[in-house]
């Protein structure tokens, strides 16, 4: 077997150390066996005059018989600007007490405690969040209107199979009148075209379902209203570097996995430049002084 370079041992020697430097501290999670069904999610979404928006889960789980018990749901969150002090819960009925932020995902841990969800039963999971800020942009085709795009939080596929029966509901901000607002098209699986209806308060609604979804595939959704129901600073400027990852399709999580890469190869480059560097500085003590 023949012996590595130098620059490759040290090149090995990186990789080693920035695996070490970003392993997760808390192994729960993988200690644990995640493997269940969601037969049944609604998602109610509620834009408010206010800027903001409330985010309303119902998650029925169907715990695999082989699994181990589901003692914790992670809830991705669009973005920072919410508060953990907005957020509750229940399941089956019972009020789920220990919330923090999530080490898993960008956003809110549940911890069912004494009433996770056993091998082989079904569960069903209750969560809101109010108060999120920062979620309204600049509609691309109406200066006039506001855009409201969302994608509900979704699990690994490590984690979860099967189809699920997916509901996801908009509620445009009260005084909205029906014929204001404009629909987007929904991702895959889902109808085109939303069902139009007035809640028992006087919103707007628009409702997306279909029972061809799973759990674990990213949906995205979106209406635009007019921008006099809201806040006028209410409105997301975003920035030129986002502008560029928008239009090439690009995730705060791909960033981040691009800028490991990065990182990984400069440490690489510059260990293996460094040892080169070091090498010719030692032969040059052995060369004869030239006149």
């Amino acid at each position: 077997m023949k012996k590595l370079s130098g620059f490759l041992l040290s090149a090995a020697a990186a990789i080693v150390l920035v695996s070490l430097f970003f392993a997760p501290t808390d192994t729960a999670l993988a200690d644990d066996y995640y493997y269940f069904e969601v037969p049944k999610q609604i998602v109610e979404v509620f834009w408010e005059n206010d800027g903001t928006v409330t985010l309303k889960y119902e998650i029925t789980f169907k715990n695999n018989p082989s699994a181990d018990p589901i003692e914790w749901v992670d809830l991705g969150m669009p973005n920072t600007s919410y508060s953990l002090g907005n957020a509750s819960g229940s399941v089956g009925g019972h009020p789920i007490l220990a919330i923090e932020d999530s080490p898993y995902v960008s956003g809110i841990a549940f911890g069912l405690g004494s009433n996770a969800i056993p091998p082989g039963r079904i569960g069903v999971v209750k969560l809101q969040v109010t108060g999120i800020e920062d979620v309204l942009y600049q509609d691309s085709e109406d200066n006039g209107y506001a855009s409201a795009v969302f994608s509900p939080s979704w699990f690994g596929s490590e984690y979860t199979y099967g189809s699920t029966d997916y509901t996801v509901i908009y509620y445009l901000p009260p005084g909205v009148e029906p014929e204001e607002p404009k629909w987007h098209y929904p991702s895959s699986n889902f109808p085109q075209e939303p069902m139009s209806q007035i809640s028992g308060d006087g919103r707007v609604m628009y409702i997306w379902r279909t029972t061809n979804a799973n759990s674990y595939t990213q949906y995205l959704f979106g209406a635009s209203f007019p921008k006099t129901y809201i806040p006028e600073d209410a409105i997301v400027t975003p920035s030129f570097f986002q502008v560029i990852m928008d239009k090439l399709g690009l995730t705060e999580d791909d960033l981040i996995g691009f800028c490991v890469c990065c990182g990984i190869l400069g440490f690489m480059l510059g260990t293996g430049w460094l040892s080169v560097s070091a090498n010719n500085r030692r032969k040059m003590k052995y060369l004869p002084p030239k006149i």
